[in-house]
């Protein structure tokens, strides 16, 4: 390119990006979301994205590196996506990269980008993103989401964003991408979306030349089968690269139990990618959306009244059925609830109640903070369960977590006995007895603390020790089936990254997957360090006092694929045994995967199930990769959901009323929207282990379906301005208030309907609450019968939600300087 076509090139590059800015932003198109603190462990919804990114190319290693920091705790996503490319035959690619080049064969390409490269034939190309930067509040945000690619077959998709800034204050922003290589994976096996930065030649039918002969009798036979079946011409590889396929283990040992794969994770980020009607939580009138009115109660921290965010929650339940128990004529929840934006946190635990089976989101009543009035930020109380003991009592279990001496949420399952004054007045805590710590991890099965702290890496490290759920057999006997992360029996390190088992796909797909987190810096120190588990554990035939009586291995680990599978619960109908669990694909070991999510839907969250014929297990994935549930709606809007849990229905053994809480903390939403329950809905559980959300919903808080339950009107569509709209006025095109998201390009929401069966439902009994993902320390010994307990008859809360503005007349002020801006470019030119 002459030096006088360099100039009119970027003259026009940056007369193209002013004016598509000014037009997304008039367009009210650019809707991006705010990762808030939704994750319960105190993370700011901050992330340090640092990549380095190495792409395979003619079987060589090439090393990118992106300036930037993955994924640490107190920190809900990560993202990263350089260099991401989702090309396949026939099918378009927006990248956005610099100094490369994009060449095809039989198509056009659409390129704003300087001096770069990406080659793939019948493929074309879009690409525009140069610098952009996005940063948040009193935050270090180091993000990288340039040649983000998301392609389908016959359709083209564009990315526009040339020298974008968005930062705030207080905030140092670091942005990467400069001088990358994209390489197109031309395989059918490639996906849509995928950065494929490990690729690898291709076979052909021809007889195999003397350097593939001749590699392959460097490999070890389990390595070189692999690269057989995956169709890998392995004349092509390098010795590095055949080294590290003879360090793979291949052995096919039997697992203790089942396994969340990288595959798995790929399904479930792709499912939320996808928006199928299948997965996708409906969309919710977020005009009929209401703060719960028992949330304005006296705060456990402060002793005063104030409105509190309610988020994770669980019914008190019948202790063999699951149902929501029927308690002396009232149906009990416990919620974790707090005052937004309190410094270092307010998450604590109430009682909340109303006449059984009455749907009336308004007449809840706060028998207030399980643990008193006098509590601190440093022991706090995380999510459990609860279940009714043969005494009449309630058992109560709970995660604890301790702050103390600068901890990082030093979790611990705890479990405390509720003695309750219940009239026709209401409900009241009597006093709170034998509360005390059940469990700390046990190192060999289960992580401890302390093997967490002084591991290698703390800041990319998740601890996880929390959300006990109560399971008891027809025997009496009571297990605990809760979250947590492997210990020494199967342990993090980067040897998991050489587990075949982990990967979970055919050869091909495993291969691919393999040299894509070798390639990636911190890809692969994620990890390494995923060691995710839901974990079980047998208590004592004590109920009002339990201890600990055997510890069991997993029955689920997220090895290499994930570091987080919470709020964990069991539903048993008829003879199967189903397990959930909530989870975050920024919690796993793929970012692209998480850009992917966050750019199209605006979340990333999902609920996964397995099904067993035993407690015990071994376990299934349901609908193959285990996804459920995925998020159908950006994290910022009023209608966004998570923390779900499932309980049976009463009369219907093959359904599942799902329970969730409503806006995300600390008012992402928007001011005065406080985190609320949301309505609940029904899953179907079909026969061939699969599932499908249906178009049945309730009022906000509803627990107990039956025939009043269904209430149609609170289903909302995807339109902006509908009446049901599942966005408030302002919410369409709201400004970006997560870090991990560095553009404001519109996302790719698409409307979709659940399942509408002919035949209605008429369930009855219970929901099973959400359980927490940030658990708390138990109360120390004595508040508890210290405490005046006071039964609250709280006033009704009144909606005080705040609408955004739209931002027409930046808009047009931003067209005026975009305008400006190409003319003087245009001027420039000319005068050059």
């Amino acid at each position: 390119m002459t030096k006088e076509h360099k100039k009119m090139y970027k003259a026009g590059k940056y007369w193209a990006v002013a004016t598509l800015v000014s037009a997304s932003i008039l367009m009210e198109v650019g809707v991006t979301t705010h990762a808030d603190a939704v994750e319960n462990n105190k993370y700011d919804g901050t992330a340090n994205v640092n990549i380095d990114c190495q792409a395979n190319v003619d079987g060589k290693i090439i090393s990118t590196d992106d300036n930037a920091t993955s994924g640490s705790t107190k920190q809900e996503s990560s993202i990263a996506n350089d260099n991401a490319t989702s090309g396949s035959t026939k099918q378009e690619s927006s990248i956005a990269n610099d100094n490369a080049t994009s060449g095809s064969t039989k198509q056009e390409s659409s390129i704003a980008n300087d001096n770069a490269t990406s080659g793939s034939t019948k493929q074309e190309s879009s690409v525009a993103n140069d610098n952009a930067t996005s940063g948040s509040t009193k935050q270090e945000s180091s993000v990288a989401n340039d040649n983000a690619t998301s392609g389908s077959t016959k359709q083209e998709s564009s990315v526009a964003n040339d020298n974008a800034t968005s930062g705030s204050t207080k905030q140092e922003s670091s942005v990467a991408n400069d001088t990358k290589t994209a390489v197109v994976d031309e395989s059918k096996n490639t996906s849509n979306t995928e950065n494929d930065n490990s690729q690898l030649k291709q076979t052909n039918n021809e007889q195999p030349s003397a350097a593939t002969q001749a590699n392959l009798k460097k490999l070890n036979h389990e390595a070189a089968k692999a690269v057989q079946n995956a169709k890998i011409d392995a004349g092509s590889l390098t010795d590095e690269q055949i080294n590290e396929l003879n360090k793979i283990n291949f052995s096919k040992s039997a697992e203790k139990g089942a396994k969340l794969t990288f595959k798995d994770l790929e399904g479930i980020g792709n499912a939320i990618v996808k928006q199928d009607p299948q997965y996708a939580v409906p969309y919710f009138n977020a005009k009929e959306i209401k703060n719960m009115p028992a949330s304005y109660t006296v705060d456990a921290q402060t002793g005063k009244m104030a409105h509190l965010d309610v988020w994770d929650s669980w019914p008190v339940q019948d202790p063999v059925t699951g149902y929501v128990s029927n308690y002396k004529g009232y149906q009990l929840v416990i919620a974790m609830m707090g005052i937004p934006n309190t410094p270092n946190g307010d998450n604590h635990i109430y009682l909340l109640y109303n006449k059984y089976g009455d749907n009336d989101f308004s007449h809840w009543r706060n028998a207030g903070s399980i643990f008193g009035t006098n509590e601190n930020n440093v022991y706090q109380e995380w999510s459990g369960s609860a279940i009714v003991n043969d005494n009449g009592t309630i058992q109560l279990f709970y995660t604890s977590n301790d702050t103390s001496d600068y901890k990082l949420n030093d979790q611990r399952l705890a479990t405390a006995t509720l003695n309750l004054d219940v009239d026709d007045n209401g409900v009241a805590i009597k006093s709170v007895d034998n509360y005390h710590i059940l469990f700390e991890g046990d190192g060999f099965h289960y992580q401890t603390y302390d093997q967490f702290a002084n591991g290698k890496d703390r800041k990319n490290d998740d601890y996880c020790l929390r959300d006990p759920h109560v399971v008891q057999s027809e025997n009496g006997d009571r297990y605990l089936v809760f979250e947590a992360n492997t210990g020494m029996e199967d342990y993090q390190s980067d040897d998991q990254i050489y587990n075949w088992a982990n990967y979970g796909g055919d050869d091909a797909f495993n291969i691919k997957s393999f040299f894509k987190l070798l390639n990636n810096k911190n890809d692969r120190e994620l990890a390494s360090l995923a060691n995710g588990a839901i974990g079980i554990l047998k208590l004592n035939n004590d109920q009002t006092n339990p201890k600990v009586e055997e510890v069991y291995s997993p029955l689920v680990s997220t090895l290499m694929a994930s570091d987080e599978v919470e709020r964990v619960n069991v539903v048993k109908l008829g003879d199967k045994y189903y397990l959930f669990s909530a989870t975050r694909v920024s919690r796993g070991s793929d970012r692209e995967l998480n850009a992917k999510d966050i750019t199209i839907v605006g979340d990333n969250v999902a609920m996964i199930g397995y099904v067993s014929d035993n407690l015990m297990g071994k376990y299934k994935p349901l609908n193959n990769s285990g996804v459920v549930l995925t998020a159908s709606v950006p994290a910022n809007w009023r209608t966004a959901t998570y923390s779900y849990y499932a309980v049976p229905v009463e009369g219907h053994p093959d359904q599942v009323l799902i329970t969730s809480y409503m806006s995300n903390k600390d008012f992402a939403s928007g001011e005065g929207n406080y985190a609320t329950l949301a309505p609940s809905f029904i899953v179907q559980i079909n026969p061939d282990d699969t599932t499908t959300v249906l178009a049945r919903a309730t009022n906000q808080g509803d627990w107990v379906w039956d025939d009043s339950s269904r209430n149609d009107n609170m289903l909302g569509v995807l339109k902006e301005g509908a009446v049901n709209s599942a966005a408030l006025p302002g919410e369409w095109g709201k400004p970006v208030d997560w870090s991990l998201i560095n553009r404001s390009s519109g996302l790719g929401l698409k409307p979709h309907q659940p399942v509408n069966p002919s035949q209605p439902t008429t369930p009855a009994t219970p929901v099973n609450p959400s359980q927490p993902t940030t658990p708390a320390k138990p109360v120390q010994a004595g508040q508890a019968t210290a405490t005046n307990f006071v039964d609250q008859r709280l006033p009704q809360t009144g909606e005080n939600n705040s609408q955004s503005q739209t931002m027409s007349f930046i808009g047009i002020l931003l067209a005026m300087f975009g305008s400006l801006l190409g003319f003087l470019g245009i001027k420039k030119r000319r005068n050059d």
